[in-house]
């Protein structure tokens, strides 16, 4: 009578990257590397408006076509491979259209504790470290090797690029974008489709629709082109 005991392996899913510029070749790297632990996705390949890409292929998959090519009937599920944060919530509107589910992906190398809540079509690549109590809402972007101290509160459509540093009892509304190698001190407010230039240090609350850049960051002006003094 046979004693050992079964592994039950994942089941590998069909999946198309929305997009076809570097970061969805940064997306392709970090399923590959999922791939590697255990073989989750079957990447079909990648989907893009621009037309003069059809047909081509990209680091040896193909670019589909355009949204359209849902019309087929096919359903995998989707990944933004975008960094723009409107280009993710144009791709998660129209994925609505086609009752297309989006992925969570997540690199094996990330430190993260059981205390975490991630939404849906995120994307959290290598060397990231997340503490504890830290909520991350859907479709966000947290490129490579960021921190996000306890806490911390991330909101729906925001990208934080690389190195970006996030302490504690921090709030991030939605479609905040955070600049390379930015630092933001604890308990600090960000407010909602706000910049943050790279390498600046956030000291102060940032209001909504700002761009803040500089050690310490300095509103200089309202997403609207109208001037604010630091």
């Amino acid at each position: 009578m046979f004693s050992g005991c079964f592994v039950v392996q994942p089941r590998t899913r069909d999946i198309i990257i929305l997009g076809a510029g570097g970061f969805a070749r940064e997306v392709l790297w970090l399923l590959e590397d999922m791939n590697q632990q255990d073989r989750q996705w079957n990447v079909l390949g990648f989907i893009d408006d621009n037309s003069s890409l059809h047909g081509e292929e990209l680091c040896g998959f193909p670019v589909l076509g355009s949204f359209d090519w849902f019309s087929g009937g096919l359903r995998p599920k989707v990944i933004s491979g975008v960094g723009s944060n409107k280009a993710r919530q144009t791709f998660a509107s129209k994925a609505g259209l086609y009752g297309l589910e989006f992925a969570t992906a997540i690199h094996p190398s990330v430190r993260r504790s059981r205390h975490i809540e991630i939404g849906n079509g995120c994307i959290i690549c290598a060397g990231t470290a997340l503490t504890t109590q830290i909520s991350i809402g859907d479709h966000v972007n947290l490129n490579l090797n960021c921190t996000v101290g306890h806490d911390a509160t991330i909101e729906s459509y925001c990208n934080l690029s690389p190195g970006v540093h996030i302490s504690g009892h921090v709030s991030i509304q939605s479609g905040v974008d955070i600049g390379t190698g930015a630092v933001v001190l604890p308990s600090m407010s960000i407010g909602s489709n706000s910049t943050i230039g790279a390498g600046a240090v956030v000291t102060k609350d940032v209001p909504a629709n700002s761009l803040a850049v500089g050690i310490p960051a300095k509103v200089v002006r309202s997403l609207s082109g109208v001037h604010k003094e630091g």
